[in-house]
């Protein structure tokens, strides 16, 4: 049998003939059916993939590196840990992070992790739960004073930092003529709160507005109400629940789960509004990237681009694409994307037919169409871009 040069390598095609299998003599070339443990370069050559070596006896999953300061985080053991990759110690973030698998992003200077119990936010120096728990209604009684006469609404809201949690549901009493009110906060179980705002009524009044902040336990007396200040925001709000493929876009977070999208209130990521703040999918959620022009979601049979700026305008738009393997996508900046940038971020995911990427304006450019075929036999996958190259590991079903 004749021998066959195969260099230089024009890359892999597992579709055409193999009479088609040798590109033109303007960038000669020939494709191969297949290549294992090799990388292909730029012009044709190829070497063998070095070989892999042990660096830890830990057994470490979800291991991420965030872009921010270069913080390597990894789940062992259950717990959510920091890595340090000089000599592969750990240090426990949070305990009992759950089994599922964790899901980071980078958020106002700040690494968001989003785990089995919740979602947490590592500052640089320790972790704490993102969410503020919505309190009980406070118990309010009678007693002496200079109100009017009158039926008087209170609910409070805890604090954290000056930030606002949920608002409470509302407890109401009744006011002789001169009278007071106290006000018995709940306890609170939670050590990072650091303070309670108290909202009121005014006098047979339905609107509630803020009269003042105050320590975390005790009781409040008030023979008047102080002057009322804004009017309750945080209602019928509760914290941002935890999820997959957690990202932020236009200010706001998102989550999956099963088939459904959730998003946080604009620049408040620790607070979701339960009635309005969310989508749900005609299938189970595979991959949620977000770009300048709405947000890709992989689904079971396919992928769909909300197409919009505003959540509650967006319009689903079915893209005619093959269906994507789940977990494989990855966002892309500017400078990764290249020819397919024209300056904005884009994002890539795998599917049966090779990579795709997704545009800005929503479109989708699939780059392996009619060269390669049969990635999907595996049930995930998971992409990370290192030094402009795309690495894919394939989990097999």
């Amino acid at each position: 049998m004749a021998e066959v040069g195969i260099t230089p390598v024009a890359g892999m095609n597992n579709v055409a003939r193999d009479d088609d299998m040798v590109r033109g003599s303007d960038a000669p070339g020939r494709f191969v059916r297949d290549a294992v443990n090799v990388d292909i370069h730029a012009d044709g050559a190829f070497s063998m993939r070095p070989a892999a070596r042990k660096i830890s006896g830990l057994k470490l999953r979800d291991v991420w590196q965030s872009p921010l300061h270069k913080d390597v985080f990894c789940v062992h053991e259950g717990n959510l840990c920091k890595l340090d990759t000089e000599d592969f110690s750990v240090s426990v973030l949070v305990r009992d992070a759950g089994v599922g698998r964790v899901w980071y992003a980078v958020v106002n200077n700040a690494v968001f992790a989003a785990t089995d119990r919740g979602i947490f936010v590592y500052d640089g120096v320790s972790a704490q739960r993102l969410g503020i728990d919505t309190p009980p209604a406070p118990v309010v009684m009678p007693s002496e004073g200079s109100l009017a006469a009158g039926h008087y609404g209170f609910a409070l809201a805890w604090l954290r930092g000056g930030k606002e949690g949920g608002l409470s549901a509302m407890a109401s009493v009744t006011v002789a003529d001169g009278g007071g009110v106290e006000v018995a906060l709940p306890f609170c179980t939670d050590r990072t709160v650091d303070g309670v705002r108290l909202y009121a009524t005014a006098a047979d009044g339905g609107e509630l507005a803020c009269i003042g902040d105050y320590p975390v336990s005790g009781e409040i007396v008030l023979p008047l109400l102080p002057k009322p200040g804004k009017t309750a925001q945080m209602r019928f709000l509760s914290p941002m629940p935890t999820g997959k493929f957690m990202c932020v876009w236009r200010g706001r977070l998102l989550t999956a789960k099963a088939n459904v999208l959730r998003f946080s209130e604009p620049l408040a990521f620790h607070l979701h509004d339960g009635r309005f703040g969310y989508m749900q999918m005609p299938q189970r959620i595979t991959f949620v990237e977000p770009v300048e022009g709405g947000i890709f979601v992989g689904q079971v049979d396919g992928v769909v681009f909300l197409r919009g700026v505003d959540v509650e305008a967006l319009e689903m738009v079915r893209l005619a694409v093959k269906p994507p393997v789940a977990m494989s996508s990855v966002r892309l900046d500017a400078d990764e994307a290249g020819q397919f940038s024209n300056g904005a971020a884009v994002c890539l995911w795998l599917a049966d037919n090779g990579a795709a990427v997704g545009l800005p304006d929503g479109s989708v450019v699939e780059m392996h169409a009619g060269v390669l075929r049969g990635l999907a036999a595996g049930t995930a996958a998971q992409t990370v871009s290192a030094d402009r190259r795309f690495v894919s590991l394939m989990l097999d079903s």
